[in-house]
């Protein structure tokens, strides 16, 4: 186990991932007003929050929705699938069993308290999430930058710059596709491993009992 560098990437994620969060968030807070503001009528909130957003249609209503680009979404998403996928974040219409689905029944759809909720929690699973990644690596290359964890890292790191430029930051979509590859390898080594350690715990016990 190597903690250390399991902190240093979770430091890193966390940073990166929170800051994106929070500003992707922050467009979306001004028309999320608490229950300090009881005469905000809630359909005019969420009018305000899908013109912002170029919500056509409510999809939870057999609707469907268009985006504009939202290039600090594609990063935290790809930059943290496993997570990402489990929490709902940012979705108009997450499914019941994930994160937001959860917090939406609890505060109701759209609210502020909500939405923390949410963005506070994935903040939370991506540090254990890369914690746990750069811990425990699954494979040693003689280059370091060739394992999954750290190519992942160097992509959310150029993406991020990428996103702070506002000229090119279009541009960072297409640079986590290289994450995206990335996740997919590091999947294929985790079921490897899981498969021999399977195979090797299966032998053993067919050798113990002979």
């Amino acid at each position: 186990m190597n903690w250390r560098r399991g902190l240093l990437l979770a430091g890193i994620h966390l940073a990166v991932a929170g800051s994106l969060i929070t500003w992707q968030e922050s467009r979306e807070w001004q028309y999320l007003h608490s229950d300090a503001s009881p005469t905000q009528n809630p359909t005019l909130r969420l009018a305000a929050w899908q013109e912002e957003q170029g919500v056509g249609f409510d999809p939870c209503n057999g609707g469907f929705v268009c985006y504009g680009p939202r290039p600090q979404y594609y990063v935290v998403y790809s930059a943290n699938i496993p997570v990402a996928a489990i929490s709902g974040w940012n979705e108009p219409c997450p499914a019941s069993w994930s994160l937001a689905g959860l917090m939406n029944a609890r505060f109701g759809r759209y609210t502020r308290k909500g939405e923390a909720s949410v963005a506070v929690s994935l903040c939370l699973l991506i540090f254990l999430q890369w914690f746990l990644i750069g811990s425990f690596p699954l494979i040693r290359p003689r280059q370091w930058w060739w394992e999954p964890g750290a190519f992942i890292t160097l992509c959310t790191l150029t993406a991020f710059v990428l996103v702070l430029v506002p000229g090119i930051r279009e541009i960072a979509p297409f640079v986590m596709l290289f994450a995206l590859l990335a996740w997919l390898f590091w999947l294929c080594l985790l079921l490897w491993k899981g498969l021999k350690l399977g195979w090797r715990l299966t032998a053993r016990r067919v050798a113990n009992a002979q």
